[in-house]
């Protein structure tokens, strides 16, 4: 998609793929997390947006990123008037994911594939420039590291021993720990994992809502049914109506 210098932000959704591509652009752009890992180079600065970490790309920076398996990651395009508050957050070539930018990327979880509203993204874009520019520097990569299995392997039975054994800590140790960076317990963020990837899979119309529950980690169409309505307030079947 082309940016239009004119605009203060366009926002997307995108895919990558597991062909690295290379490229720089006129413009900041910030590349968040959704659904899976992005391995990124920045000028030269490794690193991965990943579900603590966001990537800061400034106006002429090379950088080539690839992503393998299934991914959705949210990018803002960002012009140069409203980026220049936040210009320190140029300083860093990844920032860190907290509660409140994580709040902005569950607000967009309704919205559909492809690009964002203008006016969604014009309100947005400033909240998440603040949110990323008050956080802490980085987020220990022990709790990155289980973060990310949530999102790669959220099908899966995964339990507090798993996560903190990924993490390399006590069970009581990863919880506080956890908790405190991510503004959620290990439990809220696996059960927002399943969710957002069943959201997704709704899109698809050749699957039933008992398979994708199956998929997600819910373990049965019921229990899929019950939390999207406690979370969402829909039944899955009325998100799937609703997208058309």
């Amino acid at each position: 998609m082309g940016h239009d210098l004119t605009a203060p932000a366009e926002l997307s959704f995108r895919r990558y793929s597991v062909e690295a591509i290379s490229h720089a652009h006129d413009f900041d752009q910030i590349v968040l997390p959704r659904r899976g890992v992005l391995e990124i180079e920045i000028d030269g600065k490794g690193g991965r947006v990943d579900p603590g970490s966001a990537a800061v790309i400034p106006p002429g920076a090379r950088h080539v990123c690839a992503a393998d398996g299934e991914n959705l990651f949210v990018v803002a395009d960002i012009g140069a008037a409203l980026m220049a508050p936040f210009e320190r957050l140029r300083e860093r070539p990844f920032a860190s994911v907290t509660s409140p930018v994580r709040g902005l990327l569950c607000f967009l979880s309704g919205e559909a594939p492809g690009g964002i509203d203008d006016g969604v993204a014009g309100l947005w874009t400033p909240l998440l420039l603040r949110g990323l520019s008050s956080g802490p520097v980085a987020v220990d990569p022990r709790l990155a590291r289980a973060a990310a299995m949530i999102e790669t392997r959220y099908h899966q039975p995964l339990t507090v021993r798993d996560l903190a054994a990924e993490a390399g800590m006590s069970q009581s140790r990863f919880f506080d720990r956890f908790a405190a960076a991510y503004g959620a317990t290990p439990h809220a963020a696996l059960t927002d994992a399943r969710l957002r990837a069943a959201q997704q899979l709704l899109d698809d119309p050749t699957l039933s809502v008992a398979e994708i529950a199956v998929r997600t980690g819910h373990g049965d169409q019921s229990t899929l049914t019950r939390r999207m309505k406690t979370v969402l307030g829909v039944t899955p079947a009325a998100w799937r109506k609703g997208r058309r």
